[in-house]
C-alpha cells in the first residue's frame, strides 16, 4: 500500500537591491547548502525513522473498495508481538476468488444483521464495518475451511522522502493489538456453514495509546528498517 507524500521547503526571499550588504551569490550558496542539508536529513529519516515520524492511516479515510486485503501467499503470518497466527493443527489455505468474495459477503451480513444484537464478550461496542481495514487469511482445520479475518481501524506508516511515498507494514504481519479495544477485532468464518462462528474485540487497557509502538513491534512491522 503506497501513499504519496511530497516534502516541501518554503524559503522566504527578500528582494536584493543594489547596495545591499548581502551579495546575491552568497545568498544562492546558502540556499544550496540548506537544500543539501535537508536532503541528507530526509534520507537519513527514511532509513532510520524515529517514533515521531510515524503516520497513521485510517480506514475512514479510504474508499470502501480499498479496505479488504487477501493474504494469499503460503508464508508464516504473525502478529506484531511475533506470535504466529495459525496454530500447529491449522494449515494455510489459499482462498479462491469465489471464496474471498463469499467471505466478504458473510462478514458484511454478520455486521449488518446480527453483530449488534449479540453478546460479543466485551464491554465495548464494535464500530461499523466501514471503519475497519480487513485482512483475510484462509486455513484448513480438520479438513474444514475457515477464514481468519483481522479487523483494525488504522495502521502505522513511515514517510520515505527517497521515493516520495510512505512505507507500509510487512504483508506477513496482521495488524493487531490485544489491548486496543474496539480499534481491533477478530472474526472467524466457517466457510462450510457460511457463517461467522467467532467474534471478539480487543481488550481495553489504560496502558494502550493509539500510535504508540514498542521497538520490537516496529521491527516486526517494518523489517526493512532500522530502529
Amino acid at each position: 500500500m503506497i501513499i504519496g507524500t511530497v516534502p516541501v521547503i518554503t524559503l522566504t526571499v527578500k528582494s536584493v537591491q543594489k547596495g545591499s550588504t548581502m551579495d546575491f551569490r552568497l545568498f544562492l550558496r546558502n540556499c544550496f547548502i540548506i537544500i543539501i542539508a535537508f536532503n541528507f536529513h530526509s534520507c537519513k529519516v527514511g532509513k532510520n525513522a524515529p517514533h515521531k515520524e510515524i503516520q497513521l492511516a485510517w480506514a475512514s479515510d479510504y474508499s470502501e473498495d480499498g479496505l479488504d486485503f487477501l493474504l494469499n501467499k503460503d508464508m508464516l503470518y504473525t502478529f506484531p508481538d511475533d506470535s504466529e497466527v495459525l496454530d500447529e493443527d491449522m494449515r494455510f489455505h489459499a482462498l479462491t476468488s469465489e471464496e474471498f468474495l463469499l467471505a466478504k459477503d458473510i462478514l458484511q451480513y454478520y455486521f449488518q444483521n446480527y453483530l449488534y444484537e449479540k453478546n460479543i464478550h466485551s464491554n465495548e461496542r464494535p464500530l461499523r464495518l466501514r471503519q475497519y481495514f480487513r485482512q483475510y487469511l484462509g486455513y484448513k482445520h480438520n479438513n474444514y475451511t475457515y477464514v481468519h479475518v483481522n479487523l483494525y481501524t488504522h495502521f502505522p506508516t513511515f514517510p520515505d522522502p527517497e521515493c516520495l511515498c510512505t512505507i507500509a507494514p510487512d504483508e506477513r504481519v496482521l495488524i493487531f493489538e490485544k489491548n486496543g479495544g474496539n480499534n481491533y477485532g477478530t472474526a472467524i468464518i466457517d466457510m462450510g456453514r457460511k457463517a461467522v462462528t467467532y467474534f471478539k474485540l480487543g481488550n481495553r487497557s489504560s496502558d494502550y495509546a493509539i500510535g504508540r509502538y514498542t521497538k520490537k513491534e516496529l521491527e516486526i512491522l517494518f523489517p526493512q528498517m532500522n530502529f
